[in-house]
């Protein structure tokens, strides 16, 4: 499914790494996540947004992805991003560590999103972010209002929404208490 859903038509024509990147309110410096970066298209920017002294911390499971993605930062010489093997569920990070947090095509293809959400919110930083971003034709596409509801379960409200029923990215912050 990632050259489906990773393909060049999509990055440049329909949520182009950029624009996800620049609704994301980056700054130099920052602690950001990808978790279930694929090819590296989105951490590649993320990265570039974050410079000079940022880093982002590409995640995922599936170790022939880490592996991939790091041969590619390698051959290109990005040095702010840090592939690494990681559950969702028990994130290797401390609490309110984090600035901004990236899921593309990702939440929905984890068996209990909430507990992910909730994990996220442990190691976001008062002022953090999360951003969720889905697009048609994923198998496991979720509609908008799905993925409002299980982030306010999980003590999220939405901070801003981009897109449409095809493609959409919902930026969340932690719900004051």
């Amino acid at each position: 499914m990632t050259r489906l859903i990773d393909n060049p038509i999509r990055r440049k024509l329909l949520q182009k790494p950029e624009t996800v990147a620049r609704r994301m309110k980056l700054d130099s410096g920052m602690i950001v996540i990808e978790i279930g970066p694929g090819k590296g298209s989105y951490t590649k920017v993320l990265a570039k947004n974050i410079l000079p002294d940022g880093k982002v911390y590409a995640l995922d499971i599936q170790e022939y992805i880490i592996k991939r993605l790091k041969k590619r930062i390698e051959k290109e010489n990005i040095t702010n991003i840090i592939p690494k093997i990681n559950d969702a569920y028990n994130l290797s990070f401390e609490d309110e560590s984090v600035d901004r947090v990236l899921m593309i095509a990702c939440l929905p293809e984890i068996p209990d999103p909430i507990r992910v959400l909730k994990e996220i919110k442990r190691i976001l930083k008062p002022n953090g972010l999360i951003s969720l971003s889905e697009m048609l034709p994923d198998p496991d596409y979720p509609r908008r209002k799905t993925e409002k509801k299980w982030a306010k379960e999980a003590g999220f409200e939405l901070d801003e929404q981009f897109g449409n029923w095809f493609i959409y990215q919902l930026n969340f912050k932690k719900r004051e208490i």
